[in-house]
């Protein structure tokens, strides 16, 4: 009884983890492309593709591995959750909140950055599609904890899905920053120099 107890609480775990971080990654795509054209851009920062592939790759790559997440340290310590709590609670809706808001502000922010440094749209797009991926990939890593910090060694153990499926999506980052064809005609974007790598 104890392990199926321990078991149900995982899968319940698992799933906030998914809703935290498919949500910010869904919800920055769009309002990264919103903002950035209230805030002044004069073309929008990501190109329907690169929003595409974030939206089919990013999110489910790196939202499905934590499907598989191991119990966490301590879940049996905490009292059993009342009948009928919702799946997205407060504490929930804010960590999507911030999360999203995170996102939304790196991927433009970085926008104008480059852009305040004579880069052109094509290098303004690599540098808005660069910030949200790697900036998805720091939310996933985030959300593998519900009740520990992620900043300690346990983020390097566990569930060796979550860092094959990091590696994959940067690997197809670089990938498709350097291929020529891939980058400027599909994705309608230069290569990143060193300095926007920096950013």
């Amino acid at each position: 009884i104890v392990e199926a107890v321990k078991e149900g609480r995982a899968v319940w775990d698992n799933l906030r983890k998914i809703l935290f971080v498919n949500t910010p990654i869904n919800n920055a795509q769009g309002l990264s492309v919103l903002f950035g054209l209230i805030c002044g851009l004069e073309d929008t920062p990501l190109t329907p593709i690169q929003v595409l592939y974030c939206n089919l790759i990013c999110a489910v790559t790196l939202g499905f591995v934590l499907a598989v997440e191991p119990a966490e340290e301590g879940v049996m310590d905490t009292p059993p959750r009342r009948v009928g709590k919702r799946l997205i609670g407060r504490f929930l809706l804010l960590r999507i909140a911030i999360g999203t808001a995170v996102l939304v502000a790196t991927t433009v922010g970085s926008v104008f950055i480059v852009q305040s440094l004579d880069y052109d749209l094509e290098e303004q797009r690599a540098q808005a599609f660069n910030t949200l991926t790697f900036g998805a990939i720091s939310i996933c890593l985030s959300a593998r904890f519900n009740y520990l910090s992620s900043m300690h060694m346990r983020l390097f153990r566990g569930n060796k899905a979550a860092w094959f499926a990091v590696a994959l999506c940067a690997g197809l980052q670089v990938f498709l920053n350097y291929v020529p064809g891939l980058n400027n005609v599909v994705f309608g974007m230069k290569p990143q120099d060193g300095l926007q790598w920096a950013i």
